[in-house]
């Protein structure tokens, strides 16, 4: 199975076994689309590409959310592992900062992103 059907069977099974988490990873997605969306209305003449994937780390079982933002001057990526405990990891392979709910994940997603633009 790939790495994004297995990504949307685990999010479809929180979304029965814990609706409130399911309802902060749905905040989450939407967050960060806006983020990206303004992000390229702010700033069309800096940045080269943007990509926003669902993905599944076979190393950790986590799905995983993945910003991809490139600029003149280099690329960012994010990755947000969606931990089994219900709650979110910005970073690498299971480690990095830990956000309890959307709107501490988004701030520090924009906080990455206003790093790129600088």
């Amino acid at each position: 199975m790939g790495n994004s059907a297995l990504h949307a069977v685990i999010i479809e099974e929180l979304r029965h076994s814990n609706p409130l988490f399911y309802q902060e990873y749905c905040m989450l997605v939407e967050g960060i689309s806006n983020q990206i969306r303004q992000t390229t209305k702010e700033h069309p003449d800096v940045l080269d590409y943007t990509s926003f994937t669902e993905n599944y780390n076979r190393a950790t079982h986590e799905p995983v959310l993945q910003i991809v933002i490139g600029t003149h001057k280099s690329d960012l990526y994010i990755h947000i592992f969606i931990h089994k405990e219900n709650y979110f990891v910005i970073g690498e392979c299971g480690g990095g900062t830990i956000a309890r709910n959307s709107q501490e994940a988004l701030e520090i997603v924009a906080q990455k992103i206003n790093t790129i633009l600088l």
